[in-house]
């Protein structure tokens, strides 16, 4: 049973028929119901690969919603969407090589406008990751609007136990150096790194690069 909302001229919440409908980020959306058929259960060549790529980005994402939801925010106001939805849209799009496997030199965990870390590089030392990048607040022109306060983001990323480490909100560009404690495994495992930066009102927000990977 449907119920309208607001009358006739309204949206509907609930299942109609063959329908369902719901609102969505203050939209009302109207859909369709899945048709079962063995042939969809088993899927063609193409659609098996793109659920194994589905299942690939959502197995990344899900342990790094805390830093998607900050380095999509802005995007996802743009898009009338979720900060999830929108990051998974786009790297489903840019962040997969030619044999189906995430490319993390491709994969973004933040999207925008803010102009991001130059010369950014890190080593390990000890129990800890130095991250380091090039202050370039004072070298670009005015319209890039860019700060010495703005913060680091940092993000080291474990594949096999689906785990991270980094900050959101780290040291100011002007500083140059962010340190990241980390916990060594018994056997040492390639971790993808990436760095960004967000203004300190938190109403810009840099592209996400790529650093490299880290073994510890």
């Amino acid at each position: 049973m449907a119920i309208l909302n607001g009358g006739p001229n309204g949206g509907f919440s609930g299942k109609a028929g063959s329908i369902v409908g719901y609102q969505q980020y203050g939209k009302w959306v109207i859909r369709g119901l899945p048709k079962y058929s063995k042939k969809n259960k088993k899927g063609s060549f193409n659609q098996n690969i793109c659920r194994s790529k589905f299942s690939k980005m959502q197995n990344i994402l899900n342990p790094l919603l805390p830093f998607i939801r900050v380095g999509f925010n802005l995007e996802a106001k743009r898009n009338g969407n979720s900060a999830h939805n929108s990051a998974k849209s786009w790297n489903m799009l840019n962040a997969f090589n030619e044999a189906g496997e995430i490319n993390y030199a491709a994969f973004r965990f933040s999207m925008g406008d803010l102009p991001g870390a130059v010369d950014a590089a890190v080593e390990e030392r000890e129990d800890q990751l130095i991250f380091s990048w090039r202050d370039n607040s004072k070298e670009a022109g005015e319209e890039w609007n860019l700060r010495e306060d703005d913060q680091v983001m940092i993000l080291v990323y474990d594949n096999e136990s689906n785990s991270l480490c980094g900050t959101i909100s780290g040291a100011r560009r002007s500083e140059e150096r962010q340190l990241i404690s980390i916990s060594k495994n018994k056997t040492p495992v390639d971790h993808p790194a990436w760095i960004s930066f967000i203004s300190d009102d938190r109403q810009r927000i840099a592209n996400s690069s790529y650093v490299g990977m880290v073994r510890f």
